[in-house]
């Protein structure tokens, strides 16, 4: 009873590394966040290593009038066959150089933050933000997955530096 390993497991937290990615600098990288734009076309995931297509979102991009953007997203679930269609506002905040900096407005039901980037997780419906998903990172994860180790030991990591290198 109380010994090592028992209690509540802590549920692994999920990452944004296996969410697929809506990033404004690869739409601006494509040229497809310009003001004065209408464009539609297809996004697709790639597995960089073997090249195989992984899937895909239909968008139409309208920046014509930048203070009224949208990227509108439309696709189908694979596991239910549901077909999902919703815009996701932009916005711009100028730049002292000139032009402007791109952002979404997140759609997630209570956020509405301008984030650079937007997230779908497995299971997940809308892309939405990191804060609205409760997303974290693999690193922010294992960062600390020794801490206990070295306080069982009576020690630090920083005593152990030289040990490691």
């Amino acid at each position: 009873m109380g010994g090592y390993g028992s209690g509540r497991k802590r549920e692994k937290e999920r990452v944004v590394e296996d969410c697929r990615v809506l990033s404004v600098g690869t739409l601006q990288r494509d040229k497809l966040l310009l003001e004065g734009l209408h464009a539609s076309g297809l996004l697709t995931w790639t597995n960089t290593a073997t090249g195989e297509k992984l899937s895909s979102v239909g968008y139409e991009v309208d920046t014509i009038d930048a203070a009224a953007g949208f990227i509108r997203l439309h696709y189908t679930m694979t596991r239910t066959g549901e077909a999902v269609d919703y815009r996701v506002r932009l916005t711009t905040t100028p730049l002292p150089w000139g032009g402007v900096r791109w952002a979404f407005l997140c759609p997630g039901m209570t956020c509405g933050r301008a984030c650079r980037k937007l997230y779908l997780p497995p299971g997940g419906r809308h892309f939405a933000c990191r804060l609205c998903y409760r997303l974290t990172y693999t690193s922010a994860q294992e960062a600390h997955k020794f801490d206990d180790l070295y306080r069982r030991l009576g020690t630090t990591p920083a005593k152990w530096k030289h040990w490691l290198a």
